[in-house]
């Protein structure tokens, strides 16, 4: 007699969802500590040689590419929960309750858990870089005109990115409905 009542299907599927979200988990850590190092070895390079200020610069676009595969790999979590919830936990007898029981327990990211250090890894890297160049971009009195509208360019276009983050953070942790997660485009 089959004691899963042929649900070994949708029960293999669910095992391998699981994996994958364990998967997208720990790509997310993985981001978070390459953020971390980046945006370390960048500043530890550019405060040793003050003729490389201008390198921090590169800080607010790593910086954004590195949130937005954070938060890609976020919505595609969002997403597998999604899929087990409205199609999968329907296929197995009795169902798989996983998805209920968590919507049951919503956890609401706060802002020193989750929100906080987010903010300070990504935009908060950005920030301080641009701050950082600020003077250095808009002040030095060294460079061509040229230059000088290459570098405010960049500088500008970094500030571009560093707003594009705190939105990704601010969308990941629904601070900020921009839009709703299905219109990402992000999984």
């Amino acid at each position: 007699m089959d004691v899963t009542g042929g649900c070994e299907g949708p029960l293999a599927e669910f095992s391998a969802l699981r994996q994958e979200t364990l998967e997208r988990v720990k790509a997310q850590q993985q981001l978070l500590t390459l953020q971390l190092t980046v945006t370390a070895t960048i500043f530890g390079f550019a405060i040793s040689r003050p003729d490389m200020t201008a390198v921090m610069l590169i800080v607010p676009f790593s910086s954004y590419l590195l949130c937005g595969r954070l938060v890609a790999q976020h919505f595609g979590t969002v997403r597998v929960a999604e899929y087990v919830r409205t199609h999968l936990s329907d296929r197995v007898p009795g169902g798989l309750h996983w998805e209920a029981w968590l919507r049951r327990r919503p956890y609401k990211p706060h802002l020193f858990g989750s929100l906080l250090p987010l903010l300070l890894t990504f935009v908060g890297a950005s920030v301080l870089a641009l701050a950082s160049t600020l003077g250095y971009v808009f002040g030095h009195a060294d460079f061509g005109v040229g230059s000088r509208i290459g570098l405010t360019t960049v500088w500008f276009v970094g500030l571009g990115a560093a707003t594009l983050s705190l939105l990704l953070v601010l969308q990941m942790t629904g601070r900020a409905p921009i839009r709703g997660w299905r219109q990402t485009g992000l999984f």
